[in-house]
């Protein structure tokens, strides 16, 4: 069986992209790559990458676009004899758009849809400050990392959005509400 859907799930920090994935994952049986997951097990190694990574992460910056594209690439060749992706967290600039648009163009996938889950900030930081307490998560453990990926993430991320947005293929859903009701409407606008 060759893949034929894709599902990326886009927002801010803390806005319920892995959560949501993962109940994804669950319902449809589809395979999930996460950029910063992935990104955060790359960080474990020793190696000269993992620290670039780490060294990135821990600044509470963005990956250069090379960086991810390499570990883009390396998990999506992975994926195989399954009926559909999820990817969270991915792409996030123009770049990263041109190389995902090439892997599914390569792939022959054309069924993609983009949810984009919206919560208002102060929600999104009392999210990601409980969230360094409970996952011990060290880029969310105080206001200024906090801020600061907030800022990373409009600079470098807005181009993504407003690029899927354009092509009228951004699905918005309401990520303030619980995470069973969040799960309702994404499965409802599917």
């Amino acid at each position: 069986m060759q893949l034929q859907n894709v599902i990326l799930v886009m927002g801010p920090p803390g806005s319920g992209k892995g959560t949501q994935s993962k109940l994804l994952m669950q319902k449809l049986g589809y395979a999930y790559f996460s950029m910063g997951e992935t990104l955060r097990e790359y960080a474990k190694m020793d190696t000269d990458f993992g620290r670039e990574i780490k060294t990135t992460i821990d600044q509470g910056f963005i990956v250069k676009d090379e960086a991810a594209k390499r570990v883009f690439e390396e998990s999506f060749e992975k994926i195989k004899d399954i009926p559909g992706l999820i990817i969270e967290g991915y792409p996030r600039t123009p770049k990263q758009i041109e190389v995902l648009n090439n892997a599914l163009q390569k792939s022959k996938i054309t069924n993609v849809k983009v949810l984009f889950l919206d919560v208002d900030k102060d929600k999104l930081i009392q999210r990601l400050l409980l969230r360094s307490k409970t996952e011990g998560r060290v880029d969310d453990a105080s206001i200024a990392s906090i801020e600061k990926r907030f800022d990373e993430y409009g600079k470098k991320t807005a181009t993504a959005k407003a690029y899927f947005e354009s092509r009228g293929e951004l699905v918005r859903i309401n990520g303030d509400q619980e995470v069973e009701k969040v799960h309702e409407e994404i499965m409802s606008k599917l």
